[in-house]
């Protein structure tokens, strides 16, 4: 061997030995795409159908629906057009077909996906098959109907694109619906469904502690109850006046909560209230994925809205990643909502309020301010025809009432309900539509639940 070979082995040694392993990089967090109900469906339908020969045909079932679908059928020829679209190599069938008739109308189409759709719950859900389809006269007798060669499920939430072939929804109209409640100093409540058995839990954030309950027979029946200092630990310099928030089972993260106090830390728990991990801040109610901060020096939450998983180690610099940057530069309250239009575009609506009561709204290129709202704030599409409703309370003028206003495009506030709360209305809330295929309002008022649908 020569002595420069020999001196390039030393150098290659000597290189590796002192090379240090670079540390595996963390799993990306998901990413929150703002797309409709039904565009979020037919990705989750293509990508578990996977590919599909050339040529393939997509039908669809009529809806069956536990709400009045006057337009059922074109909403089953929408979707079947999404999902032939998520697919690329098919194309959708003009009308709504059973599986047995869908098994003529294929014709010599190289293959079928058949998609039964089902509207239940609150919930539009999808149940595809890939079939194939057979041509050829032998093959026809030796097996008539084959049997699927992939199969795939998903359900989304009802939004507006979805109501819009449905009867409409007279938020006029709505009850409340009162049940007791034994939790004091409530800072929070929040809706969704934790355990995904297709009913919606309650969250309520106490300053002891946080309890996960249904509304049984006038009451909330709790199913579990843990105390703050199981969750997280005490914040080192808490707010004079404590906030909390709390976000039910959002669609990047299903089954778990999101839960945050000035007084605590904020954190991810699942449904029996174990902690999972740390936050970055406390989460925004209504958002995919988007916390704050509070500033003690200003005791209410300031600057920037970011990903609530963008926590880093102390040796690293945080991202700079912004989720949204709130209308108003210092708030003790906030609220976020993707509204889906008729049309299926997806805008994001924020509201913040300043502590001296001053609202300020922002959705695309429009704004908005109201004075003398009180400290509760919620946003959603109450009644899904695209247009999103504030939830709000008095700014403590005599007595407080439950405020549900209209926020049409061209900027226009219209009152839809208010109803009295001389107890005090402590959180607020919108639940995902669930009975009836209506989303709700519920809310923390002395010591009772309400629940405006």
């Amino acid at each position: 061997m020569s002595v420069r070979r020999v001196t390039l082995l030393v150098l290659a040694v000597t290189a590796s030995a002192h090379a240090q392993p670079k540390p595996a990089a963390p799993p990306p967090a998901p990413v929150a795409t703002k797309e409709s109900a039904i565009a979020h469906l037919s990705a989750e339908v293509a990508t578990a159908i996977g590919q599909v020969p050339p040529g393939a045909v997509v039908i669809a079932s009529a809806v069956a629906s536990d709400t009045p679908a006057p337009k059922g059928d074109e909403l089953a020829v929408r979707i079947a057009t999404q999902i032939a679209g998520k697919l690329g190599t098919a194309k959708a069938h003009p009308q709504p077909a059973s599986l047995a008739v869908a098994r003529g109308l294929s014709g010599r189409a190289a293959s079928l996906v058949h998609v039964q759709l089902e509207i239940a719950k609150g919930e539009l859900r999808a149940t595809a098959d890939l079939y194939p389809v057979v041509s050829n006269g032998w093959e026809r007798l030796r097996n008539p109907v084959p049997g699927p060669r992939a199969h795939a499920f998903a359900s989304v939430p009802l939004d507006a694109e979805i109501r819009s072939f449905m009867a409409p929804i007279l938020l006029e109209h709505a009850t409340v619906h009162k049940a007791k409640h034994e939790e004091t100093d409530v800072l929070a409540i929040g809706c969704g469904d934790v355990d995904q058995d297709g009913g919606l839990e309650l969250v309520i954030a106490s300053r002891a502690r946080v309890v996960v309950g249904k509304l049984r027979a006038g009451k909330l029946t709790p199913a579990r109850v843990v105390p703050w200092s199981s969750i997280a630990s005490r914040a080192p310099t808490p707010l004079r006046e404590p906030i909390a928030t709390v976000v039910v089972s959002p669609r990047l993260h299903r089954g778990e909560i999101l839960l945050g106090s000035t007084e605590r830390g904020a954190v991810a728990v699942d449904g029996t209230l174990v902690t999972k991990r740390q936050l970055s801040g406390l989460p925004v109610p209504g958002a995919e994925d988007a916390c704050v901060s509070a500033g003690t020096d200003a005791q209410a939450f300031e600057g920037n809205a970011v990903p609530c998983e963008n926590v880093k180690p102390a040796s690293q610099k945080p991202e700079t990643v912004l989720t949204f940057s709130p209308p108003s530069l210092k708030f003790d309250a906030v609220a976020a909502f993707d509204l889906v239009d008729k049309d299926g575009s997806v805008v994001e609506v924020v509201g913040t309020r300043e502590p001296n009561g001053k609202l300020h709204l922002r959705r695309a290129q429009s704004s908005a301010t109201i004075d003398g709202v009180g400290a509760q704030l919620a946003i959603g599409d109450l009644d899904l025809d695209g247009v999103p409703e504030i939830v709000t309370t008095s700014d403590g003028s005599g007595d407080d009432v439950l405020a549900i206003t209209s926020w049409n495009p061209k900027g226009t506030m219209y009152p839809r309900l208010r109803v009295p709360a001389k107890e005090g209305v402590r959180a607020v809330a919108v639940c995902p539509a669930e009975e009836k295929g209506a989303p709700a309002v519920v809310a923390v008022v002395g010591s009772e639940v309400w629940l405006v649908r």
